[in-house]
């Protein structure tokens, strides 16, 4: 058995350590719990830009915290900031962008327009990367904050990431005779029953890839567009479907829109507007005959004369309006009262019957390509006649001809 002194030595000592194994339990129970941390990673980790360009880039944002189970919530940043690698503020975009935490998981998208004045600023002060910084704030209180940063690596034009900069649209409107065509201002107006009522999108974009897109009028899908652009800060100009053209069967105000699926853009898409009157397109008094060349007939321009284009005479005295128009490769199969006519490749006044093509204008022509032929009769500023429309080819290659023959002798005014 033991002793009582050896019991009295061991009690104070037993004491001690039963009293410090209660503070450390005591300590474990009654300090606070970490703040639970929000975790936000972003896709990609870094993207190419362009200098002089305003580069789109992509950018998906994930949030992940697992601290609280089934919690649900949201982590909100109003702010990206510019930054260099060492942390200098290159500029800000007040922009908010919110994800929506469900089962402690979330994601939000941001479509990123690195202004052209950011990537201007690092390159000159001599730097090739930007961090594009946000911090995003959960709804939850006590938690924590989280920071995310993507790299933008500044490269060539051709090598930055593929995005439209810009897009613009334009009338193609048909002008009586040779008359220029007048800027739109984004509306017209036109008769009902107009045929030729066309738009251009001129698009300026940045790298290459596959743009997807489609013209609209009033809400009713016109026509498909799928264009492979190629590399480098380029224009490309896309017109609208010559069949079907625009409606103008129905009067009263209509609504044009190039929409551009593919790849996404970083504004608003623009949008032309034409008005259609009650008054009807005036049909042509008297019907012009043509003579020569025939319908479909291939035309050489490597011989050792030019091409001559003849029409029977009316008995008044008359203008005559010579025009040459540029069709779609498909046009041969496409009826020529079908053909849209609103596009001449060049247009000539002439008093006489006949119209020889000058050295000028064999300069514009492209061999193998369907043009067609049309002649009209204006008594002043009045239209009085007008022909049918044939179709040519050219063959060859244009043969350097000198120009013998003044314009004048021919009574011709060229467009």
């Amino acid at each position: 058995m033991i002793k009582e002194s050896t019991m009295s030595m061991i009690r104070p000592r037993l004491s001690r350590f039963v009293t410090m194994i209660l503070c450390c339990i005591t300590a474990l129970f009654l300090a606070p719990a970490p703040a639970p941390a929000l975790t936000v990673t972003t896709m990609p980790r870094s993207a190419n830009v362009s200098p002089g360009t305003q580069s789109p880039v992509h950018l998906m944002y994930t949030a992940r915290e697992m601290a609280i189970p089934n919690a649900s919530y949201t982590a909100t940043s109003t702010q990206g900031r510019f930054e260099t690698p060492d942390g200098t503020l290159l500029g800000t975009i007040e922009r908010v962008v919110t994800i929506s935490v469900v089962n402690s998981r979330g994601s939000a998208t941001e479509l990123l327009n690195v202004p052209a004045k950011i990537t201007a600023a690092v390159m000159k002060a001599g730097g090739g990367r930007i961090v594009f910084r946000r911090n995003f704030t959960p709804s939850l209180p006590d938690m924590l904050p989280s920071a995310v940063s993507t790299t933008l690596q500044i490269v060539p034009t051709a090598a930055g990431e593929f995005g439209i900069v810009g897009l613009s649209l334009e009338f193609n409107q048909p002008a009586p005779g040779d008359a220029p065509r007048p800027t739109s201002g984004g509306r017209i107006t036109v008769p009902r029953n107009t045929k030729g009522l066309r738009a251009a999108a001129v698009v300026t974009y940045n790298g290459q890839g596959l743009l997807r897109g489609r013209w609209v009028v009033d809400g009713q899908i016109l026509g498909f567009v799928n264009r492979q652009l190629t590399a480098g800060m380029r224009e490309t100009i896309i017109a609208s479907p010559a069949f079907p053209a625009f409606p103008t069967y129905a009067t009263g105000l209509h609504t044009v829109r190039f929409e551009i699926l593919e790849p996404t853009l970083t504004f608003e898409t623009p949008r032309l507007n034409y008005f259609v009157t009650a008054e009807n397109q005036i049909p042509t008094a008297a019907q012009l005959e043509l003579v020569s060349p025939p319908a479909r007939e291939h035309l050489a321009l490597d011989g050792g004369s030019r091409p001559v284009f003849s029409w029977a005479g009316l008995p008044e005295r008359v203008v005559y309006l010579f025009r040459l128009i540029s069709l779609e490769p498909d046009a041969v199969a496409i009826p020529t009262t079908d053909m849209d006519t609103s596009k001449p490749v060049l247009s000539a006044r002439t008093a006489q019957t006949s119209y020889t093509l000058s050295p000028f204008d064999l300069g514009r022509l492209a061999t193998n390509t369907p043009y067609a032929w049309q002649v009209q009769a204006y008594e002043g500023s009045r239209m009085i006649a007008a022909s049918e429309q044939r179709i040519v080819l050219f063959s060859g290659e244009p043969t350097d001809l000198e120009l013998t023959v003044p314009l004048r002798d021919q009574g011709v005014s060229g467009q």
